[in-house]
């Protein structure tokens, strides 16, 4: 209402409820649930929903305050804006379609927030072409002819005294804002990137191994006791709730290195939402691993934080792979022995944990063929001596009970019974297992990994976020592969995996995104301009946008992510909608012979109004969740941080860049001519 007519904002705005309810209904019926994701989409997308009603509004208040009658006013306003407006909606859809179809668990994890947006667009645009103007002629008074406010006056007053200086200094204007561009690369390759940054966990665990022997009881009984002092170190406030689940040490069925076995346990800390604390997990689970392991020296305790967000895994995760498996453990010993002394690394494991005691029964073939002993009937009979041999079935009434013979348990337990266990041989004698086979006791495996049929010994680690990132500690593992790979790099194959895995796969899928979206939209302004010029200028506002993501996260002090590198994705999008418009009206009325100064100048007037309140609703929108008014959650702020100062930076690259890019385009133009001595489009 401080830019246009009230009738005109309450019209604009009274479109929002009915493009949520249509969007609720469509993702209803397609099955989508309301969820973190979606109701962000449906933040997201508050501030773009009104950018279609406000152009027409604002086009249609323009044409009043000129002396139309409402419904004049709405159908030019309209009809004048309609190919523009379809293309900003188009171009905005376009960067936000490709993000459905990303890769991965993390592809699975964000696409319902492209759903959302593209649903609700869809229905703001059918909204604004063919509602608002009837609502607009209903509501306006036809009998009171607006003058524009003197608040708005006197901004463009001041616009256009800077604008008309932007185009004269044109040249400088430009090399002012590339220079800011390679100042915003500089800045951003000295700053951080994660994944997903921390800050909103919950939920860590302590796992637990104990020594080999421990039965599924008395692990039982340990996890109650470690539980009984993790209570007593943690604020009851702050705790909600604890469980513990004694043979296995791992809660994500997907977790490379998860072991089950008697002696293997974990617990699991859930506190209250971080909202509602002033402690971070972090620190609680820090405090933890200082007291907690001396108290229990019987068992080898770890700690790992579940961390917000799609499971991607641990922040290192070394898979070798190879023939040899003493080459692979000795590599992976080094690794280990590396890792250990490295600052900010923990709960560094690996596949070399000792399993159970074995005993194993190595036969001498020459012994045992000079006894006429095949070795298939020794391994038979030795199965049976242990896991048993079926030798009849006794039917009681319909029910079939087999009758197995074995060693009871306490022959299974002593190696003389085993050594004497008599085998039959082809002379039809028998031979005492002693006389032809000898017994090597060792230390089991705890698992055997394969993938891709091959054997793989997993080392992995995490970091602590304050002192360093997945990416580093991967990149400082690479660097240093000669301490830990040596002479062995040779035969080994070596991948990361992890969170460096889901990095690189995010990282692929929205470059893949950027693209196709720089490609659609591209196609789409050449559509409406039908010239190639043009829609040049105007996505020069995409790149620029930039400026405004890496100063904004490194005023917060923000690790670049995932979720902001997505924000700037659907920026493109975004960030093209002003700069088209304004574009369109430049065209129109160098087409219609005005000179091109004053053709910039004027437009740039013209739509003033509609830039700032499409860029100033849009930004309002996003601030909330960027900055946590009334809820913040670190896992979609950042991307509604990135949108936010993003769109900021770029609208003023809107007001006063693309005018003077489009002016050097102009002196480009003129030079051809002179050159060439024929007329040149801009194209």
């Amino acid at each position: 209402m401080l830019f246009l007519r009230p009738a005109v904002a309450l019209t604009t705005a009274w479109g929002l409820p009915i493009i949520f309810f249509s969007g609720i209904a469509v993702l209803y019926f397609s099955g989508i649930t309301l969820n973190l994701l979606v109701m962000f989409g449906f933040i997201m997308v508050l501030g773009l929903m009104v950018d279609d009603a406000i152009i027409i509004g604002e086009n249609a208040t323009y044409h009043m305050e000129r002396g139309l009658s409402p419904e004049e006013a709405a159908i030019e306003g309209t009809y004048e804006l309609i190919g523009p407006v379809t293309a900003t909606v188009l171009t905005t859809i376009v960067a936000f379609l490709p993000l459905m179809f990303m890769d991965g668990i993390i592809g699975k994890f964000i696409a319902s927030i492209p759903v959302v947006v593209i649903v609700l667009l869809t229905f703001s645009w059918f909204e604004a072409i063919f509602i608002l103007p009837n609502h607009i002629r209903d509501v306006a008074n036809p009998n009171k002819h607006p003058k524009e406010r003197a608040l708005f006056i006197w901004i463009t007053g001041i616009y256009t005294w800077f604008l008309e200086r932007a185009v004269k200094l044109r040249y400088l204007t430009i090399l002012i804002t590339i220079a800011g561009l390679l100042a915003s690369f500089a800045l951003a390759s000295t700053m951080k990137f994660q994944l997903f940054p921390s800050g909103a966990e919950t939920t860590f665990y302590l796992r637990v191994n104990m020594p080999i022997g421990t039965t599924l009881e008395e692990m039982r009984d340990n996890l109650k006791a470690l539980d009984t002092e993790v209570r007593k170190r943690i604020d009851p406030a702050i705790l909600e709730t604890t469980t513990m689940i004694a043979g296995e040490n791992s809660a994500d069925q997907r977790e490379a290195l998860k072991q089950i076995g008697d002696r293997f346990g974990f617990e699991r800390i859930i506190l209250i939402p971080f909202t509602e604390r002033d402690v971070k997990a972090y620190d609680v689970m820090s405090a933890l691993e200082k007291d907690i392991p001396s108290l229990f020296p019987n068992m080898e305790i770890s700690f790992a934080m579940e961390r917000p967000g799609p499971p991607v895994g641990r922040a290192l995760q070394v898979e070798l792979t190879g023939a040899d498996e003493a080459t692979m453990t000795r590599v992976a010993e080094r690794l280990i022995t590396m890792l250990e002394t490295i600052k900010g690394v923990y709960a560094v494991e690996s596949d070399l944990e000792p399993g159970d005691p074995e005993v194993r029964i190595v036969m001498d073939r020459k012994l045992a063929a000079y006894a006429g002993v095949d070795l298939a009937t020794a391994g038979t009979h030795i199965r049976a001596a242990f896991d048993g041999l079926r030798v009849s079935t006794i039917k009681r009434g319909k029910e079939e009970i087999d009758v197995t013979i074995r060693y009871p348990d306490k022959a299974q337990h002593d190696i003389d019974t085993l050594m004497n266990l008599e085998i039959p041989n082809k002379r039809g004698g028998l031979v005492p297992l002693h006389r032809i086979a000898h017994i090597e006791n060792k230390s089991g495996t705890s698992s055997i990994r394969h993938k891709d049929a091959r054997r793989i010994i997993n080392v992995s680690a995490e970091v602590d976020q304050k002192n360093m990132t997945s990416k580093e500690i991967n990149a400082q593992v690479k660097a240093r592969s000669s301490e830990w790979l040596g002479e062995d790099s040779e035969r080994l194959n070596v991948n990361f995996g992890g969170e460096e895995e889901k990095t690189q796969e995010s990282v692929r899928g929205l470059i893949f995104s950027f693209v196709f979206a720089l490609l659609g939209i591209f196609a789409i302004l050449a559509v409406q301009f039908n010239r190639i010029g043009y829609p040049i200028l105007v996505m020069l506002a995409i790149p620029f946008g930039i400026i405004g993501i890496v100063v904004g996260f490194f005023l917060h002090g923000a690790p670049i992510s995932f979720m902001s590198m997505m924000g700037f994705v659907a920026l493109t999008g975004v960030v093209v909608n002003s700069s088209l418009v304004m574009a369109v009206f430049i065209q129109r009325q160098i087409l219609d012979g005005v000179p091109w100064r004053e053709a910039i100048v004027e437009s740039g007037r013209r739509r003033l109004r509609a830039v700032l309140l499409t860029a100033i609703t849009t930004v309002v929108g996003l601030l909330p969740t960027a900055y946590g008014w009334g809820g913040f959650d670190p896992f979609v702020a950042p991307m509604a941080l990135a949108l936010s100062w993003g769109l900021m930076f770029s609208t003023v690259i809107t007001l006063f860049s693309v005018p003077a890019a489009l002016g050097i385009a102009m002196d480009v133009k003129h030079w051809l001519q002179r050159k060439f001595g024929k007329q040149v489009t801009v194209n």
